[in-house]
Parts: structure tokens; C-alpha cells; sequence
């Protein structure tokens, strides 16, 4: 006959297997692990979940982030693809699924459990964690590191570092651009006794400095009309309203207007890349958005002058919702919100960020 302190006991053993329960059946975005000797989950989870489609059995979600990184090879830049998190992946699905999902795939592994007051259960990122997670890899799943400019590019005035060839390692000033039929750089080496011209060719060479000799002032720049505008419409791109066509057709004046101008500042060039970014955004010309924001990610170590940096990359910000402008934008912008009366184009960035920040959802 059990005696009446055995009963509570069994209540408790009974609510324990109860949560137990409750958690192996609870889908959760789950932490897992392979060997270190392993190289990366995602083909083999791709493989097990395209069976799965194949057989019309129950199917599961994973994410296993991947970063490019660019790397040379034989004298040439390749890109190559990377695990962002080491032999980490995230599984969305209940343990009892995961369990079975082991049996095809059997070197993942939970990580241990943890113990919380009288409850027990494997690590795993709420559903808000794992949104912010992938937003910030998909920020680097497209980024690359490393920007060689196109001849064209190049300026009268920009300096060079050659990286390849006789004089490798040797500072250089652009002194004829390409144009006219001609398809090379023409560039003064520096620092020499002498004063040898040569040609340089595309990947033999890195911007170091951009010219600034010429400090002539585009007052075109400052449409407020076209640049709130884009603004607005920008606001209707990121929504589920999506642009118009009077947003198309105030992107398309925009380009036309500026998009063949070359500035010689690089005060002046953040100030029309403000322009030509949400442009080309809301036009969706991807090609023509990837290599802007590849000579914005080429300029930014150069830009000294600290509004025309903030302004470049809340225009980054607010056209790709990355993590990592979302970050360099704030820590540009936040401290002037301290200002007791910042002055007007401090507070436009100001306005345009929080902007951001509401559309964006962050």
C-alpha cells in the first residue's frame, strides 16, 4: 500500500515526463554539430531533404550559412564559397524528427543539454534569433572583399598601388585614362630617380587614393525633389505595395540626368551614389546596382570626411538591408543624435536611418 508521501512523488516524476514529452515534440530552430574532421552538413541535408521530396515523406528545414570569400589563384581572383559557421547547422524540426533524421545521417550531433532548474532540453535559437541570424548571413553571402576597379574607372589622378608585374609594390598616379581607343592605364611610377611611363593592366593594380585636386562643386547633386523622391520610393519597395511607375519613371529622370557624370571627389561621388543606388534599386538593374556598390566598397577606407561616409552607407543600408552597413551606419549616425541641435544634413541622415530602420523592421 504506498503511503501518502509516495504520491506527490509520483505527481512530480509524472509532470517531468510530461515536459519531456512536450519537448520532443516542440519544432525549434535546433543547434547541431559534425566532427571537426567533417567538411560542412549542407550537401549531405540537401541530399537527405531532396530523398525526402523525391519519396513524399515529411520534410524538414535547415540553415547552414555560407560566406564568399576571394581568393588568387594562378595570378587570378576566384571566388569560393565558405561555412560561415563551422561545422554548425541549424535544423528546424522536433527532436523526435532530428533523432530520425540521424539515423541517415548519423555523425550529427545535439549539443549537450542543458539543465534548468527541473528542466531539460538541447540548445536551440528562438524563431526571432534565427530571423536575425539570417539576415546578418545573408548580408556576407554576397560581399566580396576585395575590388578591382575597370580601367574606366580610373580618373586622371587616382593612385595606384601595381600589385603585379616589374614594378610590383610601387605607388603610381594615373596620367592617361583609358578612352580615345585606348584600352590601357597609363601610370607615372613615384619615387624613382627617373620617371617611368607604363601600362597597366586590369588586376594589376589597387586603388589607394582617389584625386581630389579638383574641388569644383556639382549644385545639381542637391535635387531635394529627386532625392526625397527616391526616398519615398524606396519606402514602397521595401513594403508589399511595391514602386509604381511614377517610381520607375523618377528613377529612370534620375539615371538619366546623372548617371553619366564622373565626379573627381570623393566627397562629390558619395553625394551622386546616394543617387544612382536607390535608382538602380527601384529600376531593379542588379547588374548595374552590384558594380556601384562594388566601387562604394572600394572608396569607403578612402573617405575622410565623416558625413560623406555616413552618407554612403545609409544609402548601402537602406538599398541592401545589410547587417554589416546597418552597423557601420549607426556607429556613424548615433553619436550625432547626442547633438543638442545637429545642423540640417546631419538630421536629414538621421531621419533617412530611423527611416530605414522602421521599413526594414530592425
Amino acid at each position: 500500500m504506498l503511503n501518502s508521501v509516495d504520491k506527490p512523488k509520483r505527481s512530480v516524476v509524472s509532470s517531468e515526463a510530461l515536459e519531456a514529452l512536450k519537448n520532443s515534440h516542440a519544432v525549434r530552430w535546433y543547434v547541431l554539430v559534425l566532427p571537426v574532421c567533417h567538411k560542412g552538413p549542407a550537401r549531405g541535408l540537401q541530399q537527405e531533404l531532396d530523398r525526402r521530396i523525391r519519396a513524399n515523406e515529411s520534410l524538414f528545414e535547415f540553415f547552414a550559412p555560407s560566406y564568399q570569400e576571394v581568393k588568387r589563384t594562378d595570378g587570378k581572383f576566384v571566388n569560393t564559397h565558405q561555412p560561415l559557421l563551422f561545422n554548425y547547422v541549424f535544423i528546424h524540426a522536433s527532436e523526435n524528427e532530428i533523432f530520425s533524421l540521424k539515423r541517415q545521417l548519423p555523425l550529427l550531433s545535439f549539443l549537450p543539454r542543458i539543465r534548468e532548474n527541473k528542466r531539460e532540453y538541447y540548445p536551440y535559437l528562438s524563431d526571432i534569433a534565427m530571423k536575425n541570424l539570417q539576415w546578418v548571413a545573408r548580408s556576407y553571402s554576397n560581399t566580396l572583399p576585395v575590388y578591382v576597379p575597370e580601367p574606366e574607372c580610373l580618373r586622371k589622378g587616382d593612385r595606384i598601388r601595381i600589385t603585379e608585374g616589374r614594378f610590383k609594390g610601387a605607388e603610381a598616379s594615373v596620367v592617361v585614362q583609358p578612352g580615345s581607343g585606348r584600352k590601357d592605364v597609363m601610370v607615372c611610377v613615384e619615387n624613382w630617380m627617373w620617371v617611368p611611363l607604363l601600362r597597366v593592366l586590369p588586376g594589376q593594380y589597387e586603388v589607394i587614393a582617389l584625386n581630389t585636386e579638383d574641388r569644383h562643386v556639382y549644385t545639381r547633386l542637391d535635387n531635394d525633389r529627386i532625392l526625397d523622391g527616391l526616398h519615398k520610393a524606396l519606402q514602397r519597395y521595401h513594403s508589399a505595395e511595391g514602386v509604381n511607375e511614377a517610381d520607375r519613371s523618377l528613377a529612370t529622370k534620375a539615371l538619366k540626368e546623372y548617371g553619366s557624370l564622373q565626379m573627381d571627389t570623393d566627397v562629390m561621388r558619395c553625394r551622386l551614389y546616394a543617387i544612382l543606388l536607390p535608382a538602380y534599386t527601384i529600376l531593379g538593374m542588379k547588374e548595374e546596382f552590384e558594380r556601384l556598390v562594388g566601387t562604394v566598397q572600394g572608396m569607403l577606407p578612402l573617405i575622410k570626411a565623416e558625413q560623406s561616409r555616413a552618407l554612403a552607407l545609409v544609402a548601402l543600408y537602406g538599398c541592401t538591408d545589410s547587417s554589416i552597413y546597418y552597423n557601420w551606419a549607426h556607429e556613424a549616425i548615433d553619436p550625432w543624435k547626442k547633438e543638442e541641435k545637429p545642423k540640417k544634413s546631419k538630421q536629414q541622415l538621421i531621419n533617412r536611418l530611423t527611416d530605414y530602420d522602421q521599413w526594414l523592421n530592425h
